[in-house]
């Protein structure tokens, strides 16, 4: 798990070379992560969280340090937002996460509530569907 925490590191500072190598690194970086769950096996993990929106604010940092090194100048006032954005995407993947982990706990347990809800999802999910298809054009299936 070290090492692979160590590669997904030095990947990552390579790629401030080289962009084209992001996705290797957080790949790897999340690898050493899901070895620790793999060895650790906890019921439910919250660390995944914070897991989850580090992985996101690493991958945009890095991207941002890639635009900054181009030889254009960034816009006006793009100094200050540009971190409050990357700021609110990993709040926002840290409260998508907390919630899709709330959701899992809830489906560990059974009933007849917990069936309504699924199936509510997944009547949800069906329309979904339906008006993107007829939005874009193609018949649903």
């Amino acid at each position: 798990m070290l090492s692979l925490g160590v590669a997904g590191s030095v990947i990552t500072a390579i790629a401030l070379r080289w962009p084209g190598l992001l996705g290797l690194a957080l790949a790897v970086s999340g690898t050493a992560y899901a070895a620790l769950l793999a060895i650790d096996e906890p019921p439910l993990d919250v660390r995944a969280v914070g897991v989850a929106a580090a992985l996101l604010a690493v991958g945009e940092l890095v991207g941002w340090t890639r635009e900054l090194a181009t030889t254009t100048r960034d816009e006006p006032g793009g100094a200050w937002r540009r971190p409050v954005w990357i700021a609110m995407l990993a709040i926002g993947t840290l409260l998508l996460a907390w919630c899709l982990l709330a959701l899992v706990d809830l489906a560990r347990v059974e009933g007849l509530a917990i069936e309504a809800v699924g199936a509510a999802c997944a009547l949800a999910a069906l329309v979904v569907v339906r008006r993107l298809a007829r939005a874009s054009g193609t018949r649903p299936l």
